[in-house]
């Protein structure tokens, strides 16, 4: 089978190749992979700027169908369409793993990071990380639930979103989309999505089409002034930061309220730091919550939100290729002219 495979470290080093069908183990299935979208972090593992063990197969934004059980294998059958959370290889035993929470465990080897992915035909993952799909959902939008559920955990389960609040999503990417998307069908009365110049066109003008009650390009607009003109110079009661960068973060301590809270999404990639105005964080006196990878009762959360209709995540797919154009469609979304693309082994 052919796949597209980071071949070591550094910059570059992808390659679109032919690879053994993996075999499935104790406890685990192998699944035919039926639709696979572009992370983030794929563009920049791609580009050595994420960590990330090669060599291995790049991919762990997918969905597919059980084609064969290992030993031991309860609970799941042939044919069964399912998805898969990326938490392989954590420990069990660390502080991290005995409070519930995997998905933070400094051994976790997901899929397309530290093991083989799902830039290809076939991959193998433990049974036990596997959800089921709906019939009403489809392979392309089951390939988003990942993503989608970094978002739920984010805002609903880490921030805690209520019901009429006004949220300020800053940066409008894929997860800054999702999350603007997660947080109108959570409930916020306004949800205000930020952006530069770069992505004024087709990310701002999506954001609107998904729900945002307004769109802030910041390069045109102040937009300190934009929120407190729509909370009546209050603030906004959360802040959910997806974009890294040092000013937007730096900005989310400034338009935030007294009281509010501040959930952190987006990757900075800066090895220095960045900067917080410390005096305006201690006299806000915000909450800052970090918000990394799902939990279980996310995915669960988000496949009921997508098979019910409340969050069409499929609205922000903008590109549907062959696995084997993976270069064209990485080269295009890293350009700005896409928001989500998602590729089939089969097209």
């Amino acid at each position: 089978m052919k796949a597209v495979v980071k071949t070591g470290k550094g910059k570059g080093l992808l390659e679109w190749r032919d690879v053994p069908e993996p075999k499935v183990g104790p406890g685990d299935v192998k699944i035919k992979v039926k639709a696979v979208s572009v992370c983030g972090s794929d563009i920049h593992i791609w580009h050595d700027a994420h960590p990330y063990w090669p060599p291995m197969i790049l991919g762990h934004e997918f969905s597919g169908e059980i084609v064969e059980l290992g030993p031991g294998v309860e609970g799941w059958k042939l044919g069964e369409r399912v998805v898969s959370e990326t938490r392989t290889g954590a420990c069990g035993a660390c502080p991290a793993c005995q409070a519930g929470a995997p998905q933070v465990c400094k051994m976790k080897r997901p899929p397309g990071i530290g093991r083989d992915g799902a830039f290809t035909d076939y991959l193998v993952m433990p049974a036990r990380l596997l959800h089921k799909l709906p019939d009403n959902i489809s392979y392309e939008q089951a390939s988003m639930i990942e993503p989608t559920a970094c978002c739920v955990y984010g805002l609903i389960e880490r921030v805690r979103i209520n019901a009429g609040e006004t949220v300020v999503v800053q940066g409008p990417g894929p997860i800054g989309l999702l999350t603007a998307m997660v947080a109108r069908a959570a409930g916020a009365s306004k949800v205000i999505v930020s952006g530069t110049a770069r992505s004024a066109g087709l990310k701002l003008q999506k954001a609107l089409e998904i729900g945002a009650t307004r769109v802030v390009n910041v390069g045109e607009e102040d937009l300190e002034k934009a929120v407190l003109a729509e909370t009546h110079d209050v603030g906004a009661d959360i802040v959910m930061e997806c974009s890294g960068s040092p000013g937007a973060i730096e900005q989310s301590f400034k338009i935030v309220k007294r009281l509010g809270k501040i959930g952190v999404l987006g990757i900075s990639g800066k090895k220095e730091g960045v900067m917080v105005p410390w005096d305006v964080a201690l006299f806000k006196a915000p909450a800052v919550t970090f918000c990394f990878s799902s939990s279980w009762t996310a995915w669960e959360t988000v496949i009921r939100m997508i098979s019910s209709g409340i969050l069409p995540v499929e609205k922000l797919i903008t590109h549907r290729e062959s696995l084997a154009k993976w270069h064209e469609v990485m080269t295009v979304l890293e350009s700005g002219k896409g928001i989500k693309a998602v590729m089939s082994p089969e097209a």
